[in-house]
């Protein structure tokens, strides 16, 4: 997603006249945006990772979601408290007809005297940054510091006036300053090149007059009389519907900064998957190498009494093995046979006998013990597996990332050893899961393997509706069973339909799920933590979409969350 600078005008003329004045209240940030409550559910929000730049309004449940997947900290954040926590806006302006924002504040700090600053949000793809300046234009602190050897044009670091980037190439159009030909809007600077286009190959504009009043109401109507339209990732307002743009619905603060938060939530969601994909493939690796070193015991615990037999056959025959030789056939005079011993040359014979030995003790082990160990550990094996076909389901970005670290702490604990409080531990304890309410019933998912086992085993009743898809692995479900829900077919389906959606089947038209009372369903002793076995089940086909036509289901919430 990109815009131009004619939609930071309209944006700056809109917050102008919504936010001023307003009182930061609170303020939240990761390491490529930040969040300045301004009111009940409502932030002002930027974020300026290259090629997500993004502004806007967005609420307390993006900002929470923003917060689960924040990234890295920054002591950038802590400058933007201790400057704007509790002052109050007082201007916002396009700086340079350019894709800037500034925004003006002013704090009370004591005995009548104030403290005023602002923050200056670039919004220019891949150099775009947040910057903290004085009452002077001094810059206090920046979210990406820019050294001169990054940039000969300017440098951003603290102490130093703040330079804006370099203007763009061209005219700006006012209202003194008409458009006399129609092509010249390819020469206007404050308007983006994708929108200049668009003005070209729509038909209506084909005389300059209509085209300098469709300008003069982008540059001074308010949003309210502007269309919202998307050209490509392009987004943009205009009077009218351009060729071959989309309409957005919704007003521009909220959709502007709905469209920031998803489209860093998409990549944050990206990145999250890939980094727990690679710790699971870690994990998976770690314990098939476990797999083949007890396979490899379990093969040498076979030939035990033949290491020993070898043994003993040396010892007893020393004075007919020679030194350096590969092989003896000694014979073994209780079996009546002959053996064929398997000697290393360049060990002495008696030091062959004791290999032999050595063998035979390492070899003398419970057979049984290990087969169970096996199990245990492929059972495991394929319990990871599944975790990242769930995960994959997961499109709430503040459930992913719960699920994520859930799994983290599962499988590597160390890994927020460092950095996470026992405060904060015991907080998160609650297994993740999803909770959802439907006709006064409750139904609830397990997002990952320990939150299979917590919807199952810790909330679950004896006659509760249990749901799983049939024979493949994927989340179990839990339906509460309750006297006043209403439309149980229903919610029957509805169940069976996340259940599944997160499975390895949610790409299929149409899926199998078995349900059952979760009286019916026993964990396998030895197994891994989520592998159960369950009787009596009844079957539905369903299709893994169907939840998406409930507001509830897709509006779930974690069950578990810290807000």
């Amino acid at each position: 997603m990109s815009f131009g600078p004619e939609l930071f005008s309209v944006f700056a003329r809109e917050l102008s006249g919504r936010l001023l004045p307003a009182r930061v209240q609170r303020i939240e940030n990761g390491d490529v945006w930040a969040a300045f409550k301004m009111g009940a559910d409502e932030w002002l929000f930027f974020s300026w990772r290259p090629d997500r730049c993004g502004m806007g309004i967005i609420g307390d449940d993006a900002v929470y979601a923003l917060k689960m997947m924040r990234g890295s900290r920054s002591s950038f954040g802590e400058a933007l408290k201790k400057n704007m926590l509790n002052s109050s806006l007082t201007r916002v302006e396009q700086l340079n007809a350019d894709r800037i924002l500034v925004v003006e504040f002013e704090r009370l700090i004591g005995a009548g005297f104030t403290s005023s600053g602002s923050v200056v949000f670039e919004g220019t793809s891949r150099n775009g940054n947040l910057v903290l300046l004085d009452a002077e234009g001094i810059v206090s602190d920046a979210a990406r510091h820019v050294h001169a050897d990054l940039n000969r044009y300017r440098v951003t670091l603290p102490g130093v006036a703040y330079t804006p980037p370099p203007p763009l190439r061209g005219r700006i159009w006012t209202e003194g300053s008409p458009l006399v030909d129609v092509a010249e809007v390819w020469d206007i600077s404050n308007i983006g090149r994708p929108l200049a286009d668009a003005i070209l190959d729509t038909a209506s504009f084909a005389r300059a007059e209509s085209l300098n009043a469709a300008m003069s109401g982008l540059f001074g109507a308010p949003a309210s009389s502007l269309i919202l339209q998307r050209i490509g990732d392009y987004s943009t307002v205009f009077p009218v519907l351009l060729k071959g743009a989309q309409p957005l619905e919704g007003n521009l603060l909220r959709r502007c900064g709905r469209d920031g938060f998803e489209s860093l939530a998409s990549l944050r969601r990206e990145e999250e998957l890939k980094a727990v994909k690679k710790a699971l493939n870690r994990e998976i690796k770690s314990r098939q190498r476990h797999v083949d070193g007890l396979q490899r015991q379990l093969s040498l615990s076979e030939r035990s009494e033949e290491f020993r037999r070898c043994g003993e056959l040396l010892l007893s025959s020393l004075h007919l093995v020679g030194r350096g030789e590969r092989q003896v056939i000694l014979t073994d005079y209780a079996a009546q046979q002959e053996v064929v011993v398997q000697l290393d040359e360049t060990l002495s014979p008696v030091a062959n006998a004791e290999l032999y030995f050595k063998k035979y003790k390492k070899s003398r082990i419970d057979a049984d013990a290990v087969k169970k160990k096996l199990s245990s550990l492929r059972e495991g094996i394929a319990e990871l597996e599944e975790q990242a076909d769930i995960l994959e389901a997961i499109e709430d970005p503040s459930l992913l990332a719960a699920a994520v670290r859930d799994i983290f702490e599962w499988i590597a604990p160390e890994r927020n050893k460092k950095n996470t409080s026992a405060r904060r531990r015991k907080k998160e304890a609650l297994p993740p899961h999803v909770r959802i309410s439907l006709n006064d019933c409750d139904i609830m998912v397990g997002l990952n393997a320990r939150g299979n086992r917590h919807v199952t085993f810790k909330v679950a009743s004896p006659y509760d509706l249990w749901f799983h898809v049939h024979e493949l692995p994927g989340a179990h479900v839990i339906l509460k069973s309750s006297a006043e829900c209403d439309g149980r077919e229903e919610l029957l389906a509805l169940a069976a339909s996340l259940a599944a959606w997160f499975s390895r089947a949610r790409h299929s038209s149409k899926v199998q799920v078995d349900y059952t009372a979760r009286k019916n369903v026993r964990s396998i002793p030895g197994s891994a933590i989520a592998h159960v076995t369950y009787t009596s089940p009844t079957t539905l086909v369903v299709s893994p979409d169907l939840w998406r036509e409930y507001p509830e289901a897709a509006r779930s919430v974690l069950a578990a969350a810290d807000r």
